[in-house]
């Protein structure tokens, strides 16, 4: 029996019975050799604390197997059951156990292992450790009173607290992980220099041993003594008079029946190095990325060895993406899943490798760690939502399946992790012409056309009917790897580049046959086929009326312009009967016209021909300057008409520049992301803007969105808390998470962050 811990003491000492097992080791083909023994890490935390590495049919099976025939009149623990009773969850302990009628020994050790988090395994080497009760075929009641050895000081007999088979399997798991809960609170701490004995007797001295992980720890709080050298020298028997045995015995019963204590995972380190390996057979192979890391998960988590332990592997090139099975079988991996490869081609072109120094060659245990998917296609999708057409170590997004087709590419993918290709190099994405995207994780949209990209303005996708026709998705990346027309796509097609010009909205499309386009409005040429997607509604010609979703403006379509309409009582002088026939059309196609004189629009981005200097038009009381168009679009106002010097000269010039602040009357906002949002009063000190008054009409056009919060976050993922008109950067998403409570943040520009000076951290 061994030395166990009650309460919050440690004690001194354990029996001298304890040191060597009661029963002679049962040595297996595969036995344990001492030289393996790290006394810093003698069973991993992974294994350890595995609580559903057996169920009761495998202890059952394990148990018989040992003891196949028991001596006439004796009851082995193959054959043993009892009475349990019900114990409630303890905190930082076992969850609940619910007692069952007569069951067996297997049982208990299984349940309490899930109960507790406590290995089976680990429990039947304790067992066999303290008492020999898993091999004995003629065991006494003694043994079972105090089959591990709980509550057995070697300055008493044992307490009869804690006798019975349930009590002790139950009570040792409970300690070990009152172990885990205090790690502090016990003589043998994880994660330093311990000083360990090696026998009872003092005169036999200690060594230094750093305890790498919990497990161990507790293996030497229950155990408090590590095999010398004798001791480790002749592994199945005797060492000399200072040898102890008990660890001893734990590590290589659980070895000899279970296999390596401390491979549970096969992703070892040492604590003063930070390179993790992979190690199999006697290979280890350097990992050489976070990512490579994370699709390795199946192996395990990462433990830590010696650099002794290390230094027994022969370092091997680093881990690629190709693994090995001893069949010859190279599989590519990621996300706990293999797919073979269906030629060397091909893991070539994933940059994998089928040659030797390329791939890791793994066991079949490992190999059978990861789930085996279908045969690699040249077509990976990830869950993020890209999907790359993989060729000569390079990925191209691919746009979507009639994108895929119409590059020749076969249809179908795989779908694993964006980390998956993430090494490979990202080239320009598979499109198809005359299709509309958008930026993924952005509100951005394109058309993509003749090998261009055009852009749109921002909101115009909706009445440009752009959402319901968009098939696919790209990164913002691959986006970018699309040459950019210096145009952009205002709603205004040409069928292949023939006229007459076609505008499109939410609801169809129009032939245009007036109007006039401007000299920066040119028409996109696209395949009929994304022309036909818009329903037709027949013709803008001149004398017909427009208008935009979103402005009360009505234009008068003529021959080489658009004008607008200074009233209902102008619009029903233009109309013989009354009745006016309007046509709704996305903002940007009458933006894309060329408008005559008349009235200037409150709430408009105004220039004259002559003169570049633009203002906002305040309603029907004032023009505004300002410096950059920043501060209107970031209000949400960004239409730019023309107008003649002598109309805009009209508007009275306000006294301030427009600015990230705006007011209502006694409310005050501040303008970010195409909207406006109200300032609290009492958070008015934040926001260090000069705000410049709006009238009415300017106040109605505003979109107000959510109210303006303490945080913001700037385009490069900068996230600031403000405080006394000071923004103070927050250094992470933890300590974000500690300060923001419920709130959110405000997206901003980098401009609006910048007029706020910077504080200290918050």
């Amino acid at each position: 029996m061994n030395l166990k811990k009650m309460g919050a003491l440690v004690l001194a000492g354990v029996l001298a019975a304890t040191l060597l097992s009661v029963v002679s080791p049962v040595q297996t083909a595969t036995a344990a050799d001492g030289a393996l023994f790290e006394p810093g890490n003698i069973i991993s935390d992974a294994v350890f604390f595995d609580g559903q590495s057996m169920d009761a049919g495998a202890v059952q099976s394990f148990l018989s197997a040992k003891v196949p025939n028991c001596r006439a009149g004796y009851t082995c623990l193959k054959d043993y059951s009892q009475d349990t009773p019900s114990r409630a969850a303890v905190s930082n302990g076992c969850t609940a156990y619910a007692g069952r009628a007569n069951e067996s020994a297997a049982a208990i050790i299984a349940r309490v292992g899930v109960a507790c988090g406590i290995s089976p395994k680990a429990m039947i080497v304790l067992i066999e450790k303290e008492q020999g009760l898993i091999s004995d075929t003629w065991p006494s009641a003694r043994q079972y009173r105090s089959a591990t050895g709980y509550g057995c000081p070697d300055t008493a007999d044992c307490d009869a607290t804690y006798y019975g088979f349930f009590n002790q399997v139950y009570a040792a798991a409970l300690q070990f992980k009152y172990y885990a809960a205090n790690p502090t609170r016990w003589n043998h701490v994880p994660g330093r220099n311990n000083e360990v004995r090696y026998n009872p007797n003092v005169a036999c001295g200690s060594g230094t041993v750093f305890i790498q992980n919990q497990a161990t720890a507790g293996l030497y709080n229950y155990t408090p003594y590590q095999p010398n050298a004798a001791a480790l020298g002749n592994l199945y028997g005797t060492g000399d008079g200072c040898s102890s045995y008990g660890n001893r015995n734990f590590w290589r019963m659980f070895t000899d029946w279970f296999g390596s204590p401390t491979m549970g995972t096969s992703l070892l380190r040492t604590v003063a190095d930070g390179t993790v390996y992979l190690v199999s057979g006697n290979s280890k192979y350097p990992v050489p990325s976070i990512g490579i890391l994370i699709a390795l998960a199946p192996l395990g988590t990462v433990g830590y060895v010696s650099q002794s332990y290390l230094d027994r592997f022969t370092t091997a090139h680093t881990v690629g993406r190709s693994l090995r099975a001893n069949d010859g079988t190279i599989y590519f991996y990621d996300s706990g899943i293999k797919l073979p490869f269906a030629s060397c081609g091909q893991a070539t072109d994933y940059g994998a490798s089928c040659a030797a120094s390329g791939y890791v060659q793994l066991t079949d245990a490992q190999i059978a760690a990861f789930y085996t998917g279908p045969i690699l296609r040249p077509v990976l999708g990830t869950v993020e939502g890209s999907r790359y057409y993989i060729k000569n170590g390079t990925k191209a997004e691919i746009l979507d399946d009639q994108s895929q087709a119409a590059a020749g590419i076969p249809a179908g993918m795989n779908v694993l992790t964006e980390n998956a290709v993430s090494a490979l190099s990202l080239v320009a994405p598979v499109v198809r012409d005359g299709a509309f995207a958008k930026a993924r994780s952005t509100s951005n949209y394109s058309l993509l056309a003749a090998g261009k990209r055009y852009g749109m303005a921002a909101g115009a996708e909706s009445s440009l009917g752009v959402v319901t026709r968009t098939t696919g998705s790209l990164s913002s990346t691959s986006m970018g790897l699309i040459p950019a027309s210096a145009a952009s796509f205002t709603g205004v097609f040409t069928a292949g580049g023939a006229p007459p010009a076609i505008v499109v909205n939410s609801e169809g499309r129009y032939a245009l046959t007036a109007g006039g386009l401007t000299a920066i409005s040119v028409p996109v040429a696209v395949p009929q086929a994304l022309i036909d997607t818009y329903p037709d509604k027949g013709t803008i010609a001149a004398g017909s009326f427009i208008k935009s979703p979103n402005a009360a403006d009505v234009f008068v379509v003529m021959p080489t312009d658009i004008r607008p309409i200074s009233g209902w009582g102008a619009l029903l002088a233009l109309t013989p009967d009354g009745n006016p026939v309007i046509t709704t059309v996305a903002p940007s196609v009458i933006a894309s016209l060329t408008q005559g004189p008349v009235a200037l629009t409150a709430g408009t981005l105004v220039r004259s021909p002559e003169n570049a200097t633009v203002y906002f038009i305040d309603g029907v009381t004032s023009r505004i300057a300002f410096t950059s168009f920043i501060f209107p679009l970031e209000a949400g106002f960004g239409d730019l008409v023309f107008s003649t010097e002598q109309r805009i000269q009209a508007y009275p010039l306000g006294a301030k520049l427009m600015t990230f602040g705006l007011s209502c009357g006694a409310d005050l906002y501040v303008a970010a992301g195409g909207q406006v949002h109200r300032v609290d009063p009492s958070k008015a000190a934040l926001y260090p803007f000069d705000y410049v008054p709006m009238d009415q009409f300017t106040c109605g056009q505003m979109k107000e969105g959510a109210a303006a919060p303490t945080f913001i976050r700037t385009p490069d993922g900068g996230i600031y808390q403000l405080v006394a008109g000071q923004k103070r950067p927050v250094a992470s998403m933890a300590r974000l998470g500690q300060i923001i409570g419920t709130e959110t943040w405000l997206d901003v520009v980098p401009a609006f962050a910048a007029v706020i000076p910077t504080g200290p951290l918050a």
